[in-house]
């Protein structure tokens, strides 16, 4: 009891020696003090707090049908909820493309109790994002902006919206994980948070401790469909979405930049087997007919190292950076190619349209012709590309090279993902069309001492890197 008490009176004398403070002319210093209270950050909180909107849109629906039922269910309007925050005094707000996407109603409800009728005035494609204005007879409150690239794992985070169309609900959490790819677009830059966020937080704003925006919560893992948080959410972080707003309110569209370059990360084994030391830049796995980086000379296996001057990480930062440059203007890629780096000129344009999703097909049965040898032991069978196998593999008439017929279960390729209907294209730079020359690449690859051998190799859904260990090396 008496720690407990001296405890409760050392806090009572910091309230004390803060409370004046507040007023103070140093207002900044007034704040960082009262951030060091319990819950002292509800100052900030409830600044913000305004900036932050429900949003209910009306919707077509249809059910699934019930068990025994034999019509098909009718389509009918439903309410669904969102939510999104003001970026803009003149009543701009920035939500979630997903959340308005369909509607054809929308609304909007401020902190007041205001409800306002809202137009959608533009959405981007490949960034979960959307812009809606609602008019407003005075100007609205508008959040402030943090930037994300400075965020930290285990910053203290704040989310604001909806969930479940309860009403705005504010709960708190760390920076769990940056840069997390969900698979939802190239551009993949998600930052997870344990903050709960539920159906219906989708388009508000994540906060930092300061009480500025660092991202958009779009998305959550949940064990089923329907499932709330389980203390893994996603948020778009606030340098996209600025990049997304900014193109969306000057073009109503995203419009992104594009050199039609598809390319994977460098990893330690890709490294390896190029020479490339230490691992580091984005390795070019093709490029698209007629597109600016085919007129720049890009060719597979060059190694992206910088853009402009900026280092990617991985290629989803590099695709970021491609987007996000000037359309029509020359840009510089620094690319390491035969032991040495060159500087690439490229002009970038805008992207011509979205890549279609990849799709599998059934394949025509077909009987497969004899195999090859089995260079290096790696479980491959090797031969030529027959046009029965263009037709079961569904082989365009340009590709050609050498064809997986058969990988041997839980061998070293199938373990690399290599499968029947791959067809290899070359040994590192080294074009190959049959068998015997795979397999003298990959001996010519091991007599040099590497670890690995480096595979560009054409799959159901493009070209790309494969590297597969040797066995031997320094």
């Amino acid at each position: 009891m008496p720690v407990r008490l001296r405890v409760g009176r050392a806090l009572l004398l910091c309230i004390g020696l803060l409370v004046p403070l507040v007023g103070a002319p140093d207002a900044a210093r007034a704040e960082r003090l009262l951030d060091l209270i319990p819950f002292g950050r509800a100052h900030r909180l409830s600044r913000v707090l305004p900036a932050v909107v429900n949003i209910s849109m009306t919707k077509m629906k249809t059910d699934a049908p019930t068990p025994g039922q034999t019509t098909p269910p009718e389509p009918h309007l439903t309410q669904f909820y969102g939510s999104g925050f003001i970026v803009d005094a003149s009543g701009i707000i920035v939500t979630n493309r997903h959340v308005v996407e369909g509607a054809l109603q929308v609304a909007v409800t401020l902190q007041n109790g205001s409800t306002l009728p809202a137009r959608i005035i533009g959405t981007a494609t490949i960034i979960d994002i959307a812009l809606l204005k609602v008019d407003f007879d005075k100007p609205l409150p508008t959040v402030r902006w943090a930037d994300s690239d400075k965020v930290r794992v285990g910053d203290q985070v704040f989310a604001i919206g909806n969930p479940l169309g309860v009403g705005q609900t504010v709960t708190s959490g760390i920076v769990s994980a940056l840069n997390r790819d969900i698979l939802i677009s190239p551009y993949d830059d998600f930052i997870q948070t344990d903050a709960a966020i539920n159906h219906g937080n989708s388009g508000g704003p994540l906060f930092d401790s300061r009480g500025e925006v660092i991202g958009v919560n779009t998305a959550i893992f949940s064990p089923t469909e329907t499932g709330g948080s389980i203390g893994i959410g996603f948020a778009i972080p606030a340098r996209d979405v600025q990049f997304a707003i900014d193109r969306l309110r000057r073009f109503g569209q995203l419009r992104p930049g594009w050199i039609g370059l598809r390319t994977q990360d460098v990893t330690s084994e890709i490294a390896e087997a190029i020479g490339l030391a230490p691992a580091r830049g984005v390795i070019v796995a093709g490029t698209e007919p007629k597109s600016p980086a085919a007129a720049s000379g890009l060719a597979e296996g060059d190694v992206v190292l910088r853009f402009d001057g900026q280092v990617p990480k991985d290629n989803r930062a590099l695709a970021r950076m491609i987007a996000e440059a000037p359309t029509g203007q020359p840009a510089s890629l620094t690319v390491w190619r035969d032991g040495r780096e060159r500087s690439v000129p490229v002009t970038v344009q805008e992207w011509p349209q979205e890549p279609a999703a990849a799709t599998k097909t059934a394949a025509v049965a077909a009987a497969a012709p004899a195999g090859s040898t089995d260079p290096v032991a790696l479980g491959l069978r090797l031969g030529p590309i027959s046009k029965e196998a263009r037709v079961k593999y569904k082989l365009a008439a340009e590709v050609s090279g050498v064809l997986v017929e058969e990988v041997t279960p839980n061998s070293v390729s199938a373990g690399r993902g290599l499968a029947a209907g791959d067809v290899i294209l070359k040994i590192r730079d080294a074009p190959v069309a049959t068998a015997e020359q795979v397999a003298n690449g990959l001996a010519a690859a091991a007599a040099l001492g590497h670890r690995n051998a480096l595979l560009l190799v054409q799959k159901s859904d493009g070209q790309h890197w494969v590297t597969v260990p040797l066995g031997t090396g320094r």
